[in-house]
């Protein structure tokens, strides 16, 4: 017998940020549940927004089912206190009860205990006020004189099962039959009776219970007053999800804002709109921006026009403000804020922003340096690349760190690549059409800097989170070095920097390994990700500098190799030699005692690789196709008329020392032994 469940949390504002979490949890927590009790059900679903969370379970059984678990005693044959302790932990008073089982030839007693069947509804009831207080808050809260917890005030549960109320208290509240509509139109009591029917009376009582719903909505709107007045159709989809979360009834109101604060810079402009009030912004189709804007709200249409002047007077004084903040911001030029940078602690243990510019602004020129360049004096102005951070803009503006910089510099009339790299550095991403080198050198100074820092500070990063963006960091720095085509070596980078660090007298207390690590767990999840093979990754990242670029080369030009029937054929080639190969190529070969003509070519071989990999010419493998070909032929034509193990101890051991060294040659190019044979 099955029959269908649904539990509702109504209560105060939830925000956006945790609907998600909530669902997440109470879904995990019904699965395990539902697992551990063996209790069948067809679907679950939930359902969030701004007032209540949902979870409606389709078909759930009414009984869990009768099981027999057979549980394993000790062998027959055994002692009896060991039968009489089996007997004793499982409450057998009579023998007979066990049955026998032979199990790998042996004679076990088994004792098949048969598991009563309990009531789900029962099982729900004691069960559920411990789901709802197992959600992981990042924040949380108790109100009245109750000990539970939630992210706001709940107001009502609704909780009912095969028609029937299943009754519990949780945080002062007793569940029962009913919930409530929009509360900002009409909260009005809803009976429960069936889940369609729920659906239905909420949606007469202004509330869109699926989120997926809400969106839809929204989109429709804001791409009907696009097409009503030739407006462009891109919409930033965090912002749509974050609306869609704030609201029940999702009503979509458009107005305007004076021309007057066009002489704020645009980016100021969406960011009051889009970060600070919710609100959409318009481009007309030649992507300039417009003044309207759209906001969404519970409320009906009725009264628009005193809700619209509402909210164009909010964004007026936020316009006022930001004017206001310009204006002293611009009193004082961006080289005489480098000293207040002293007084901004970056991480503990590691300085301040003083310092961390300096050593930005040296790492830059060091990184010009290692690809063989030198920045323009013009534009080594650098140590104002964090002077912002001491703007009022951006301490009212914290994520327009950097945009600011990059606007007052403008402002100051200094070089148009200096101004674009300052507002930049802190992008994670670049589009294949924006070419300024010193955006990308600074982005990465920045951001490696900032995650040396992180480490030095012992700040945590373990788990799913990245509180600090150290990951994300890492990441954006290995898909610039590759996108943009920048060879780095980060374990030059490194020691530089740490010298910087010792000059600073700032201790720094991290090994490189832990560094390169970490990078190169990124650098292969990455480039999995683009879709090459973890196998070819992995032979052309072990053991091999920590150079971003050069490694892409490296696993572009393998992947593209083992594809091929060369590479194929060189495969099953070096198979055999890695299948043989010993810990022997530290040991001296004797070539007197090489006799036969493809042991003599398989040497000269050996030289010629040597000879390259000591040249540091470690790329040439894929460079030069006959070179893969001949040491396939060599390999083949040793294998196919060699005898390894002969008769002759000496001969045989030397033998051994060749195929060990030239399979540890072949290694320092890259590690085939990792690539699987298809």
């Amino acid at each position: 017998m099955m029959s269908d469940f649904i539990l509702e949390i109504y209560g105060e504002e939830i925000p956006s940020s945790a609907q998600l979490l909530i669902e997440k949890s109470l879904l995990g927590s019904f699965n395990d549940l539902f697992k551990s009790f063996e209790i069948k059900y067809e679907r679950i679903f939930s359902y969030s927004s701004s007032r209540r969370v949902v979870i409606f379970i389709k078909a759930l059984s009414k009984q869990t089912s009768s099981t027999i678990k057979e549980i394993r005693g000790p062998r027959t044959n055994a002692n009896q206190n060991a039968i009489n302790g089996f007997m004793k932990s499982n409450k057998i008073t009579n023998k007979k009860i066990l049955d026998k089982k032979e199990i790998n030839g042996k004679l076990y007693f088994v004792l098949l205990k048969k598991s009563n069947v309990k009531k789900v509804d029962i099982i729900l009831q004691k069960n559920l006020p411990e789901i709802l207080s197992s959600i992981g808050w990042i924040k949380s809260m108790r109100w009245g004189s109750n000990n539970d917890r939630w992210i706001r005030p709940i107001k009502n549960i609704l909780c009912v099962f095969d028609k029937k109320v299943i009754k519990f208290n949780y945080a002062g509240v007793t569940s029962n039959f009913y919930t409530f509509g929009n509360y900002n139109i009409n909260e009005k009591k809803i009976k429960f009776t069936d889940f369609q029917k729920y659906k239905k009376d909420l949606q007469k009582n202004k509330v869109k219970l699926d989120r997926t719903d809400r969106k839809k909505y929204i989109m429709a709107q804001l791409e009907s007053y696009c097409t009503k007045n030739s407006l462009k159709k891109d919409f930033n989809e965090s912002l749509i999800d974050r609306v869609s979360n704030s609201v029940e009834w999702p009503n979509a109101f458009f107005g305007s804002f004076s021309s007057e604060y066009f002489e704020l810079p645009d980016f100021l402009i969406e960011n009051i709109l889009s970060d600070k009030q919710d609100y959409f912004s318009f481009k007309d189709m030649k992507n300039k921006l417009t003044n309207k804007f759209c906001f969404v709200s519970n409320l009906e249409k009725k009264n628009k026009n005193n809700l619209i002047k509402g909210n164009q007077s909010v964004l007026k004084a936020r316009f006022s403000d930001a004017k206001f903040f310009i204006q002293e911001d611009k009193k004082k030029k961006l080289h005489e804020r480098i000293d207040d940078l002293n007084h901004i602690v970056f991480y503990e243990k590691i300085g301040s922003l003083l310092h961390r510019s300096h050593r930005i602004s040296n790492l830059v020129n060091e990184i010009y340096k290692s690809l063989g360049m030198k920045l323009d004096k013009k534009l080594n102005n650098l140590l104002i690349s964090n002077a912002d951070l001491s703007t009022e803009l951006v301490k009212e503006f914290p994520n327009l760190q950097g945009r600011v910089g990059g606007f007052l510099a403008t402002q100051e009339g200094l070089p148009k690549s200096l101004c674009t790299a300052i507002s930049d550095q802190y992008n994670y991403e670049f589009p294949s059409s924006y070419k300024n080198l010193l955006t990308f050198v600074l982005s990465i100074a920045q951001k490696f800097d900032g995650i040396v820092g992180c480490f030095i500070s012992k700040k945590k990063i373990s788990g799913s989170g990245d509180p600090f963006g150290v990951r994300r960091s890492t990441l954006s720095i290995i898909k610039i070095c590759i996108e943009k085509k920048l060879g780095i070596n980060f374990l030059n980078l490194f020691n530089y920097l740490k010298e910087l660090y010792v000059n600073q007298r700032i201790e720094i207390d991290i090994e490189y390994k832990f560094l390169d690590d970490y990078f190169r767990k990124r650098i292969i999840i990455l480039l999995v990700e683009l879709g090459f093979r973890q196998d070819v990754v992995k032979s052309s990242i072990l053991g091999y500098d920590l150079n971003p670029y050069s490694i892409f080369q490296r696993v572009s030009k393998l992947s593209a190799f083992v594809k091929s029937s060369d590479g194929k054929k060189f495969l099953r080639a070096y198979k055999r030699i890695d299948a043989l190969a010993e810990d022997l190529h530290i040991e001296n070969l004797q070539s007197n005692m090489l006799i036969e003509a493809e042991e003599l070519n398989l040497n000269r071989l050996l030289q010629e690789i040597d000879k390259k990999i000591k040249n540091k010419d470690k790329n040439f493998i894929f460079d030069d196709q006959s070179i893969l070909n001949k040491i396939t032929f060599v390999l083949n034509d040793f294998f196919d008329n060699v005898t390894v193990n002969v008769e002759d101890a000496r001969i045989k051991r030397n033998r051994k020392i060749l195929i060990s060294k030239f399979n540890s040659c072949i290694k320092n190019l890259h590690n085939f032994s990792l690539i699987e044979t298809k």
